[in-house]
């Protein structure tokens, strides 16, 4: 009889056609269009320069360059004209033909005009929001990554408790559509906010349904594989996000644009499959009996019958843990110091990654060259996460990667006269941080049992949204040119820090139940490098060496009755 689900699933394939089939043709696509559907709002929040409108420029022969540095005040450093202030000055009373200029300033009384030469319409320049009201551009980032945060904690204990992953899945893309459309043609502030907050919702979400259920059922070690191969696809939607943006910029237009992957993705449909882990936390064996004989008549395994697998399966459940909230989870001391390392180093990570993300004015003189020279230094990060924690571990990857991260962001402070060269470290500070929240995706999916898997991942991207809500206003905190940049720095080292207790997960199977996450990494000491090469070194101890001291003597005493966790 198996132990494990694992043992199931590699008997009827862990990565045969079928997963393969999953990966490419629909987890691949998803990331790729989750990527470039959240990357799209970037550019319909940028603030161009912008300047007061002072009429009567017609009636003079002047060119627009000399009416601007005859009406608008210019500062000394950097000469640029004032964004919000213009000179009082006045017509000549008895021709009207001269324009008297005065030394004193007052604030934009007639409007601005706006530097096109990027993009037609932003919504700062639809809606004027500048000056006093640029601020409402900021706004909309956080409520959005708000509304975010909120649905990244709610859909996945709805989908673990109620709906499964499957029916979430849809219901984030409905959402996405249903309140997108609608803040197309909304001007006021306070309703603009709260649809973007209720769209926001669904960002996340509808990434994290496929991906777990793929991740469900592929074996231990193709895992990391998977989620690199998700993150590339990811980053690929990024760089076509400011291809998008460049051929079309009018802001209007991409939020429109970013309703299609929403409706196509439903074509999904007839063939995405529920995940059967989640089918037998349920009880719903014959559910999961079919998908696990697709899977077998997929991969060409015979031999595998309906009759064996409900047998294996019957077995599997006497051993399983009664449906529990995730609360349970702080029930089971080091899991719920693993939870909460994990949970810090999201928020931490994702700040960084967020600052980074959200500063493509690192470049204002091409905004789609900076994002997309951002967005392609993720590229490496991919392959180079899935080599280091496929090989090296999952604790190397963390040390290796934080502390470059906040090298590279200390760096940052000394670069910020040449806009290349900051472009350059800061590229390779996103390179850092991508593979940070690689690692960080990767132990999330191995830590937490099936029962909760979806809402603990869920969870730590929330603490990851909760930073990210916050990034908008660290970047225009007006502390100087430097200060995000040690922000980036000292929340690197606290992610080194934080992940020195999590335990090596290399090789190891995904807990079924609370108490094998609990368990999880036993005999595998902190203090010791455990890589590719030796994981066979350290191997799990069977289920009846981790039942808890009096569970064990009742175990001995009757080895015959089986054992209900």
């Amino acid at each position: 009889m198996a132990k494990e689900f694992d043992e199931i699933l590699e008997s009827v394939g862990s990565y045969g056609y079928y997963q393969k089939w999953m990966i490419l043709i629909f987890f691949m696509p998803i990331s790729f269009f989750v990527g470039f559907t959240m990357n799209l709002m970037l550019f319909q929040v940028v603030v161009p320069d912008h300047w007061c409108y002072v009429p009567g420029r017609e009636n003079t022969t002047l060119s627009p360059k000399e009416w601007r540095a005859l009406t608008l005040p210019r500062a000394i450093e950097s000469e640029k004209y004032s964004s919000c202030l213009m000179y009082k000055g006045e017509w000549s009373e008895d021709d009207g033909a001269n324009y008297t200029v005065t030394n004193e300033t007052q604030e934009c009384i007639s409007g601005w005009q706006h530097d096109l030469s990027q993009f037609t319409t932003t919504l700062s320049t639809a809606y004027e929001w500048v000056c006093e009201r640029e601020i409402y551009s900021q706004h909309v980032l956080s409520i959005t990554m708000a509304g975010n945060t909120v649905g990244t904690f709610l859909f996945p204990l709805l989908a673990d408790k109620y709906l499964g992953r499957h029916s979430v899945f849809f219901l984030t893309l409905a959402i996405h559509i249903v309140f997108t459309l609608p803040y197309c043609w909304v001007s006021n502030i306070g309703l603009h906010l709260t649809l973007r907050f209720f769209q926001g919702l669904s960002f996340e979400s509808n990434y994290l349904m496929p991906y777990t259920i793929v991740l469900e059922v592929v074996s231990p070690d193709h895992r990391a594989l998977v989620i690199m191969l998700s993150f590339i696809s990811w980053t690929f939607g990024m760089c076509f996000t400011a291809l998008v943006a460049w051929l079309i910029p009018n802001w209007q237009y991409l939020a429109l644009i970013s309703c299609l992957p929403s409706l196509l993705g439903f074509l999904y449909w007839r063939y995405l499959p529920e995940s059967p882990r989640w089918l037998l936390s349920k009880g719903r064996l014959g559910q999961c009996v079919d998908i696990l004989l697709e899977i077998a008549r997929e991969n060409g395994k015979e031999g595998v019958s309906r009759r064996n697998l409900e047998e294996e399966l019957k077995h599997l459940t006497l051993t399983q843990q009664e449906e529990m909230p995730f609360t349970q989870a702080l029930a089971y001391p080091k899991l719920r110091l693993r939870a909460i390392l994990v949970f810090l180093m999201m928020y931490s990570v994702f700040v960084v990654y967020g600052i980074l993300l959200l500063g493509i004015n690192v470049m204002p003189s091409n905004y789609f060259l900076s994002h997309f020279i951002l967005s392609i230094s993720e590229l490496p990060s991919n392959f180079l996460g899935w080599i280091i924690t496929h090989y090296l571990g999952r604790r190397f990857m963390c040390w290796f990667t934080y502390i470059l991260l906040a090298v590279f962001s200390v760096a940052a402070t000394f670069c910020t006269q040449d806009e290349w060269l900051l472009l350059i470290v800061l590229a390779m500070a996103k390179l850092l941080a991508t593979q940070g929240l690689y690692v960080i995706f990767v132990l999330a999916s191995e830590i937490f049992p099936t029962p909760v898997r979806t809402s603990g991942i869920g969870l730590t991207i929330v603490f990851g949204m909760l930073g990210m809500v916050v990034c908008p206003y660290v970047l225009n905190s007006g502390l100087g040119a430097t200060f995000q940049y040690w922000v980036m720095a000292g929340l690197s080292l606290m992610s080194l820090l934080l992940s020195l207790p999590v335990p090596e997960t290399i090789g190891l199977p995904l807990p079924q139940t609370f108490q094998e996450a609990e368990n999880l990494g036993a005999g595998r000491p902190l203090s010791a490098w455990i890589h590719h090469w030796n994981k066979n070194e350290y191997p799990t101890p069977s289920p009846l060496h981790l039942l808890p001291d009096h569970q064990q003597e009742l175990k001995e005493l009757n080895p015959k009755k089986p054992f209900v966790q």
